[in-house]
């Protein structure tokens, strides 16, 4: 698969020309709204919400009844909502530590 010469042509050629403008429009929103201080993690952010936008697209068009552009721009823009919630979370560590106690049933009481 590496070595075949049309791989991006074929890549490209998997969604229409409204889908990638959606895909488009939907990373540079999330690229703008980061909060993140480096380019680099801005960018990151970017493209893991990109990515995932087209590989569910088809599905969640299909499952909403909606056009795959317009799915494809509503799980880029959400997906930078669940990233930035999930970082957050991450990044607090003593709430992270709280949620873990008291979902195995730990803590002071216990």
């Amino acid at each position: 698969m590496a070595d075949d010469p049309n791989l991006w042509r074929s890549i490209a050629g998997a969604r229409s020309p409204e889908v990638w403008i959606a895909l488009i429009a939907g990373t540079l929103y999330v690229y703008r709204k980061s909060q993140h201080p480096s380019r680099l993690s801005r960018v990151i952010e970017a493209g893991i919400s990109g990515m995932m936008a087209y590989s569910f697209g088809p599905d969640a068009a299909a499952w909403a009844g909606i056009s795959e552009a317009l799915a494809v721009i509503l799980l880029s823009s959400c997906g930078y909502l669940l990233l930035d919630v999930a970082t957050s979370i991450v990044a607090d560590r003593a709430v992270l530590r709280d949620i873990l106690v008291k979902r195995l049933g730990g803590g002071k009481n216990g």
